[in-house]
């Protein structure tokens, strides 16, 4: 069994989905069809390791003569794939998957050991609905082998191992998420099998080999600007006696997807040669390194390696950057002031120059700002210091505006606002309330946090209030048993809030009601350091809005400008548009029996 994995195939991912097939190797007279039935193991998605088999037929001679080209010869595989690699592909609703394979096999004369790589395609094929294994065939050709006299007596084709590189793409095309969207993966041959798929004799009189002479053992591009690329020719010459036949030519290597090439390299006759065209693109910043690999039927040196290097380099420029794009002064009493600051940080490699700092706008006389910025050095800070002054009852509105000499954005704005309210409040408080605080969600066993704030006013005479309840963004976290593993789902979740909450508050009890919508943008889990989408977004929400009750405990007491404790119970309704795990998620987030505790302080 072969030993070369060889790392042609950057390997990013180690999982894999269904099987496919192999290779073959040789012939020139009367073919006769072989076929073997192998068993692999394949690290697949989600699940881990799993055994595959494939059938390989294909047509081969039982002689080959020596100087005569033997194949190329069409190659067929198809693969049986195993329930549960179908299941692990349905989990992000897969419905075809297509892509390439490449068999490691090796041609054994006794003389020498060929290694032989195989490319197979393999079609769009549908993943069934049903439950059990599903079949997926590939097609393919072994490229031609040309023996010497070194070659001759008997000798095998072995198959061995298997790379392959995959594409799973959902009913509508597109490509299916990771770790399942588009991977490589490399399937071992299970030991212990017979894996000869074809036997026959190397005959023949001795012939002149053909003689491989590359142009260059290495091939330094040198330092070139990033988004530019530069070409170099690498000449290929026959200094032997008989044709050279060009196999393959392949990059590899860590940075290998910074290299291109293209040849009109196939036969080279003797004392003739073909040219191979190397691009370097560079990107980003930073030194790139590639193999160009030539495979030839030269008997003594059949692989050529030439080292490839280039460095892509970028001219530093500014980059601006602010810690906000939109400042709320809140509401403040006519005739007072309240500051606020934005950050203004250089991301870039380069100093920002900072060109002038002005205010716009219906309202830009109630604001005032002073700042330190002028050149800011690269990766440096400035600040702007901000003060809105409440000239009188209303909303005001106006842009702050900074402009640098960053080559992307010029000028970048921040949108300011404040409201001038009456400071008689004619027998009512107004107050604000931080929250902090959880609520349970009976269904999964689960918690999420909560936080935001309370901003009310509460009529003395009457004892009733009303307020804008905003609360934060969050997540959670929940346990889903499901295809083979406990599943750890965490959501995200906003609040729509519908209408305003109104309550009491008599002799230190707070009562109040509230309603809104629960937003859930996204749910995902995580597997093998991937987080998986399963579920949510921009229209996931509950059917209906969550109404929520609210009062503090028996034996505490609450007081607007100290704040207090609150609880309460709701049903969280079903939710709707969130994909085709709805009622998965349904199940574990929806229901009665759900709490809400939270601690309310005042925001000073």
């Amino acid at each position: 069994m072969s030993s070369t994995k060889n790392n042609r195939n950057a390997r990013t991912l180690r999982s894999a989905i269904a099987g496919t097939a192999l290779l073959a190797a040789s012939g020139v007279a009367s073919a006769a069809p072989v076929s073997l039935n192998l068993d692999f193991v394949c690290p697949l998605p989600l699940i881990g390791n799993q055994p595959i088999s494939a059938q390989i037929s294909a047509d081969f001679p039982p002689e080959a003569q020596v100087g005569d080209t033997f194949g190329p010869f069409a190659i067929e595989a198809t693969t049986t794939v195993n329930n549960d690699s179908r299941l692990g592909l349905k989990l992000v609703g897969s419905a075809t998957i297509e892509g390439s394979a490449t068999n490691l096999s090796t041609v054994r004369t006794a003389g020498r050991d060929l290694p032989l790589d195989v490319p197979l395609t393999i079609p769009q094929s549908p993943i069934p609905d049903a439950e059990g294994p599903f079949t997926v065939p590939a097609s393919g050709e072994a490229p031609a082998v040309t023996f010497t006299m070194a070659d001759v007596g008997q000798g095998t084709v072995t198959v061995d191992d298997l790379t392959l590189n995959m594409v799973a793409r959902t009913a509508d095309g597109a490509i299916a998420p990771p770790p399942i969207g588009e991977f490589t993966a490399d399937c071992t041959l299970v030991e212990g099998q017979n894996n000869v798929l074809h036997t026959f004799e190397v005959t023949g009189e001795a012939v002149p080999d053909p003689e491989i002479s590359v142009g260059a053992e290495n091939v330094d591009f040198g330092k070139i600007t990033s988004g530019t690329s530069a070409e170099e020719v690498i000449t290929v010459s026959n200094t032997g006696g008989a044709d050279l036949g060009i196999n393959a030519i392949t990059l590899s290597g860590a940075n290998a997807d910074a290299f291109m090439q293209t040849n009109d390299c196939t036969t080279v006759a003797p004392g003739e040669s073909c040219g191979v065209t190397v691009t370097y693109i560079a990107s980003g910043e930073g030194v790139s390194s590639a193999a160009l690999a030539i495979e030839s039927t030269d008997p003594a040196t059949p692989s050529v390696e030439v080292a490839l290097t280039g460095e892509s380099i970028i001219t530093p420029v500014p980059e601006i950057s602010l810690d906000a794009t939109e400042v709320s002064f809140g509401k403040i009493d006519v005739g007072t002031s309240a500051d606020r600051q934005v950050t203004v940080t250089n991301a870039g490699g380069a100093a920002l120059t900072i060109n002038a700092i002005s205010l716009s706008g219906d309202n830009a006389g109630d604001f005032f700002q002073t700042n330190d910025c002028s050149t800011v050095a690269a990766e440096g800070s400035c600040t702007v210091s901000l003060t809105y002054t409440a000239n009188a009852e209303g909303a005001s509105n106006a842009v702050l505006s900074i402009e640098s000499d960053d080559p992307e954005a010029a000028t970048v704005e921040v949108a300011l606002s404040g409201e001038g309210k009456s400071n008689d409040t004619g027998g009512g408080v107004d107050f604000l309330l931080d929250l902090q605080g959880t609520t349970g969600i009976a269904a999964s066993d689960s918690s999420l946090p909560l936080s935001g704030t309370i901003d009310a006013v509460l009529e003395l005479a009457t004892g009733m209030f009303t307020a804008d309840l905003a609360l934060d963004d969050t997540e959670g976290s929940f346990r889903v048993i499901k295809f083979f593993k406990r599943l750890k789902a965490t959501a995200q979740v906003n609040f729509e809030q519908t209408q305003q909450t109104t309550g009491t508050l008599v002799n230190g009890v707070l009562t109040a009601d509230s309603q809104m919508y629960i937003n859930i943008p996204k749910v995902t889990v995580k597997l093998f350091g991937f987080k998986l989408p399963i579920g949510g977004g921009s229209e996931c929400r509950t059917m209906d809005p969550v109404n929520i009750s609210l009062k503090t405990p028996e034996g505490e007491s609450f007081a607007p400008l100290e704040g207090g404790k609150v609880v309460g119970t709701y049903d969280l309704p079903a939710l709707s548009n969130c994909g085709p795990l709805t009622d998965i998620l349904n199940h574990y987030m929806a229901g009665p029996g759900n709490t809400i505790d939270l601690d309310l302080t005042p925001n000073l």
